[in-house]
């Protein structure tokens, strides 16, 4: 009776071996996909959301304006250069009536896991790829990934295109896109989806430039003339070719030759600040791969991935988007591609106890890292809040004080656009000052560039500002650098104040001898 009774133990338990052995890939990627879905909406649990563009592309998509409607800009500028993402959220916004913060959600969740679910398909395997994610959070940032932006598009096709492209998938006599046409369309598609939700075409030229200094000459000119026909396939479903390749080369040109200093450009297009925890990581990755027959240093070398790691980190030094937007994704792909190598080579991986305790190990650290809120790093830096200009609560305080119809907003944060727009999309007021000063009026850009240049401490530097200012008019600044006699001010809430031109009695007492 014993006899049976074990045997029937051991049936079982081989049955349960079986059963975790047969559905143990399909296991694993719900839970890293399961992960992936649950940490940017823990996040945004917090209350947390992006400061910058995002709010932005949301706010813009729920309004029929040009941004020369919304900016005082150059007209030739005033081109849209996303109007494949805003065409995106016009449609959730008209057609699923999802309102802003229904965008935003779908902004910052929907492109976080867009970027993962491409990097899991392109990993080796599922935790491979969530292990690679951790690994860059620890080393690095992953902050990016969360910002809700159309670039996190061309991320996701760049792990498309790195990896069909990649040596290591050509050996995958299974894989249906080795065949060229695939190859070739998956690649057309990709890129002109790129140019139309996001723009920036030229980035992808990193692509065939890696391939080319990886010694790959002719996949990287075939991948050169895919990159300019999807280019030009992309303007023309922009509806405006002309001044949709216009905005995108002008623009670009005008922020790199403007005679300023690099560190009062925007962030993303100012010299880097280089990390070395991730280049030691590779040093030791590649090592160890090497010690365990997995990679010969050469390979290194021709490797592109491997080559635009390096190229972007390179690049990153001058302008640091080129590492953060580029080398942070082809990093991320070959270390999962180095991590499914190692976990192959370890014998003690294959037992069903180990393999799932590690895996499991993995993805707990990966949504621990991700969504702990230490330091209140989300909860408490939730974005900068809009003056309440017309809730009832403030029409004593602060009646009178709103921009005026026709007026314009001054100021030298670009943080007030980006709050206000949001919350007054309709307003009837523009802004001196929107997402990127190259596309302003040229005195009005030097206006910006002087306070810049004395971080907006004196008074006489607003100056060309002021002397423009109407009643309509109003300036808001994050704090009041000193006396304005032109100018009354009130505090608008904890992060703004707001100026307006004094009485003309009040301006007549000034002018007295």
């Amino acid at each position: 009776m014993a006899e049976q009774k074990n045997e029937n133990i051991t049936i079982c338990e081989g049955k349960k071996k079986i059963f975790i052995t047969r559905y143990e890939k399909s296991i694993l990627l719900v839970l890293v996909i399961l992960t992936i879905l649950y940490v940017p909406m823990k996040i945004l649990s917090y209350g947390w959301t992006p400061t910058d563009d995002a709010k932005r592309h949301v706010a813009f998509a729920t309004i029929d304006a040009k941004w020369s409607d919304i900016l005082v800009i150059d007209e030739k500028l005033g081109s849209d250069h996303n109007p494949g993402w805003h065409a995106v959220l016009k449609f959730l916004h008209r057609h699923c009536n999802f309102d802003k913060t229904d965008l935003m959600c779908f902004s910052v969740a929907g492109l976080f896991c867009l970027v993962n679910l491409c990097g899991i398909w392109a990993s080796p395997s599922p935790v491979s790829w969530c292990l690679a994610l951790l690994i860059l959070e620890i080393v690095d940032s992953t902050m990016r990934l969360l910002y809700g932006r159309p670039y996190l598009f061309s991320c996701a096709a760049t792990i498309i295109l790195l990896h069909i492209w990649n040596t290591r998938s050509e050996k995958d006599k299974t894989a249906w896109f080795r065949k060229k046409k695939a190859k070739y369309a998956i690649t057309v598609i990709s890129l002109v989806l790129c140019v139309w939700l996001h723009g920036s075409w030229y980035l992808f030229l990193l692509i065939p430039l890696s391939f080319f200094l990886a010694g790959k000459t002719s996949e990287a000119l075939q991948q050169t003339v895919l990159v300019f026909l999807a280019t030009v396939i992309g303007a023309v479903i922009s509806g405006d070719f002309y001044e949709f390749l216009y905005f995108h080369f002008i623009a670009t040109f005008q922020i790199f030759s403007e005679p300023t200093y690099n560190w009062l450009l925007a962030t993303e297009f100012a010299s880097g600040h280089q990390t070395v925890l991730w280049v030691i990581f590779v040093v030791l990755l590649a090592i160890f791969c090497n010690h365990k027959g997995k990679l010969q240093y050469r390979e290194l070398a021709e490797d592109p991935i491997f080559i635009m790691i390096m190229l972007c980190w390179l690049g990153g030094i001058a302008v640091w988007r080129f590492w953060m937007d580029w080398g942070k994704i082809a990093f991320l792909l070959w270390t999962s591609y180095r991590i499914g190598d190692l976990i192959e080579s370890f014998y003690n991986l294959r037992k069903v106890r180990i393999k799932y305790f590690l895996a499991g190990f993995v993805i707990l650290a990966t949504i621990m890292s991700f969504t702990n809120d230490g330091d209140e790093r989300y909860s408490k830096n939730n974005g900068i809040i809009a003056i309440d200009f017309f809730s009832h609560e403030v029409q004593k305080e602060l009646k009178g004080w709103e921009p005026q119809p026709g007026g314009i907003v001054y100021s030298n944060d670009m943080r007030v656009f980006y709050s206000h727009f949001y919350e007054y999309p309709t307003a009837p007021w523009k802004y001196i000052l929107g997402f990127e000063p190259a596309i302003m009026l040229p005195e009005d850009c030097q206006t910006l560039r002087n306070i810049g240049y004395n971080d907006g401490r004196l008074p006489e530097d607003y100056m060309p500002w002021v002397n423009k200012m109407t009643s309509k008019d109003r300036l808001i600044l994050s704090s009041v650098p000193g006396d304005f006699p032109q100018l009354e001010w009130k505090k608008g809430n904890r992060y703004f104040w707001i100026g307006r031109l004094k009485a003309a009695s009040d301006t007549a007492e000034i002018s007295k001898p």
